[in-house]
């Protein structure tokens, strides 16, 4: 895939700006960083997910922020929070993520949703139970800079778990790979630099 986009949607500010730059300063150091664009939305909306899978057509989608068992928080037009369900998250990827060949969900209790997303997304990153705010970031680190460095996506996610040990956290464990029937995740590269 020629000149993949990467998308954050990130809920709540403060870990989501150090997650985002953790990202970007890796993919850009990477050797295929040519192969990427990385933009962010900052304090989304749960329309914005929908309105930015239309135009932007991203190939990789990465939320970074807060989630339950129900689904995971955006910001709400108040300024507070709001939860999206796993069925209406479901349904937008259904309806506007043609694109999409991965999902990051870096945040708590994210693998049902994780799960429920597999019908139209070939690869999702969830979270079982809580995971701390560091061990996410080194998660994300690890696993974009493998994905920079033209890393399979099964081989990005065991860089992703390893850069949470390598810095004595817990929760390597947390981050779960979820693949989709037919899908070989030790084959999806998506750093092409054709």
């Amino acid at each position: 895939m020629l000149g993949g986009a990467i998308r954050q949607f990130p809920g709540e500010l403060g870990r989501q700006h150090l997650e985002a730059r953790a990202i970007q300063q890796e993919l850009e150091e990477s050797g295929y960083r040519d192969c990427f664009e990385f933009e962010t939305r900052f304090a989304a909306r749960p329309l914005d997910l929908l309105r930015e899978l239309r135009k932007l057509k991203p190939t990789v989608v990465h939320f970074s922020g807060h989630g339950t068992r129900n689904g995971l928080y955006f910001e709400a037009a108040h300024g507070g929070a709001q939860l999206v369900s796993t069925a209406a998250l479901e349904e937008t990827f259904g309806a506007a993520g043609d694109s999409v060949k991965l999902v990051v969900l870096n945040a708590c209790y994210s693998e049902l949703q994780a799960e429920a997303l597999l019908a139209h997304v070939g690869c999702v990153v969830g979270v079982s139970g809580v995971i701390g705010d560091d061990s996410a970031r080194s998660f994300a680190i690890g696993f974009y800079g493998g994905l920079g460095e033209r890393a399979s996506v099964a081989a990005a996610y065991k860089q992703g778990r390893a850069a949470i040990s390598l810095e004595g956290l817990p929760d390597s464990d947390r981050p779960q790979l979820k693949v989709r029937d037919g899908i070989d995740a030790t084959k999806l590269v998506l750093a092409d630099p054709r």
